[in-house]
């Protein structure tokens, strides 16, 4: 009687339709970016809430985006920083208050919790410049000050502690997927004068969700002042190079980095697609200096899923 071999299980991996899906999808990098909008002078922070709606941070203000690239203005802030979402439809908006660090030592940081129709409040204060915020499985969030070397926690009644003082400037935040780990843009390397640094740290987190051990390097990418980070469901990395203009992609696993996009100029934050947006697309913003241009990029995968 004739028998069959049995098939190999890495061939069984490669004919799967996940495995296949990620090699056929995947761009040939570098892509050409896409505009999406140009009505901005300025933008930083974008999010999308958990009804997958989109919000933007720009030109003193949280916008609610329309798919077709429409946008409507739903509240006033005093500047446009990072974006995260928060509960069933709610937003975080950090803002840097009335004054920056380039006007010397402050406190005046605001973080914003803003409902779709443009209702906030202030949830958190006493941050000098708060700029990325990254949600934790508990609804606590973090907080990285751009102007010191502090990353905050801010728990659920307000409070404000120093979560870690490791990384001096931090900026973009990220989590693994499992949350072992915070990744961790170094957007400078002093103030005075400005020297720009485009250092992504690795911090390990303990299962308290607190820092247990030193930051170890993750990448070095781009040419000075690495911005916003997000992740995709494999589990790599994405970098705003904002004085570079590009997005890089950074491995993890292997330590591996990519050119994605170019003539991006100024990128500032990146977050993957959701609801009625293409979700194998970055859409990415872009600060004052590059004429508040948001694009969207192409990157043939899907963002890795977000704490809320």
């Amino acid at each position: 009687m004739k028998t069959s071999m049995p098939i190999p299980v890495f061939l069984l991996i490669l004919a799967s339709p996940v495995f296949g899906q990620h090699l056929d999808s995947e761009p040939n990098f570098p892509v050409k970016p896409e505009l999406f909008i140009d009505t901005f002078s300025g933008s930083e922070g974008i999010t999308f809430n958990a009804e997958g709606h989109l919000f933007i941070a720009a030109d003193k203000g949280a916008w609610r985006v329309h798919p077709n690239g429409k946008v409507t203005r739903i509240t006033d802030t005093y500047s446009n920083l990072g974006m995260a979402r928060i509960g069933d439809r709610d937003i975080l908006m950090a803002d840097f208050g009335p004054t920056m660090f380039l006007d010397g030592p402050n406190d005046d940081g605001i973080i914003w919790r803003i409902t779709p129709e443009g209702d906030k409040k202030v949830i958190a204060k006493g941050i000098a410049d708060s700029n990325c915020i990254l949600v934790r499985k508990d609804g606590t969030f973090l907080v990285s000050d751009d102007g010191t070397d502090k990353i905050y926690l801010v728990e659920a009644d307000g409070s404000v502690d120093v979560w870690t003082s490791a990384i001096p400037y931090p900026n973009g935040m990220a989590f693994s997927k499992d949350e072992s780990t915070i990744y961790v843009a170094q957007i400078f390397k002093q103030l005075d004068p400005i020297l720009f640094d485009n250092t992504v740290w690795a911090i390990p987190v303990d299962d308290d969700g607190q820092p247990s051990g030193e930051p170890t390097l993750a990448g070095r990418v781009g040419e000075g002042g690495v911005d916003g980070l997000t992740m995709d469901e494999m589990g790599r990395i994405y970098v705003a190079d904002n004085r570079g203009g590009k997005i890089w992609r950074i491995d993890p696993s292997s330590g591996e980095s990519i050119l994605i996009t170019e003539n991006v100029a100024n990128v500032a934050s990146l977050v993957f697609g959701e609801g009625n947006f293409d979700h194998e697309s970055i859409y990415a913003t872009s600060t004052f200096r590059g004429g508040g241009k948001i694009w969207k990029v192409d990157v043939g995968v899907r963002g890795a899923p977000l704490n809320q």
